[in-house]
């Protein structure tokens, strides 16, 4: 895996661990706050995770991940600011795909790497009794 995909998946895969700060990421969490750019990068981690496990839901498919139309918005400006996610991602109109140049072992690679080191966190909303 190259350094640079190896430092991204890092970086993407911390959002789950407290405290974290970003580096490749820092000008795209400035630009757009970290609220948008935690959501956005989970997504992301997300599509990995049920890709790898299997999961046959139209949101997440295995050759791309499916955008509506705000989520196209926010992620044009993600990229904008974070030009290395395209060593890992092509983003083309309401898709993310993965970059064409990554073989079939390379994705799978970094679908383990997802795999074993990002955690999706339940939020649970409501009263407690």
């Amino acid at each position: 895996m190259k350094t640079i995909i190896k430092d991204l998946l890092i970086e993407l895969t911390l959002n789950s661990k407290q405290p974290f700060q970003y580096k490749i990421l820092a000008k795209a969490d400035e630009k757009m706050g970290i609220s948008d750019t935690v959501s956005l990068t989970n997504l992301l981690m997300q599509w990995h995770k049920k890709i790898k496990k299997g999961f046959p839901f139209a949101q997440y498919q295995n050759d791309y991940l499916q955008l509506s139309e705000l989520m196209q918005t926010k992620y044009k400006i993600l990229f904008e600011n974070c030009s290395e996610l395209y060593e890992l991602y092509e983003l083309k109109n309401d898709k993310i795909y993965f970059n064409s140049s990554l073989t079939d072992g390379e994705r799978q690679e970094i679908l383990d790497y997802v795999d074993e080191n990002y955690k999706i966190i339940r939020h649970s909303y409501g009263r407690k009794s």
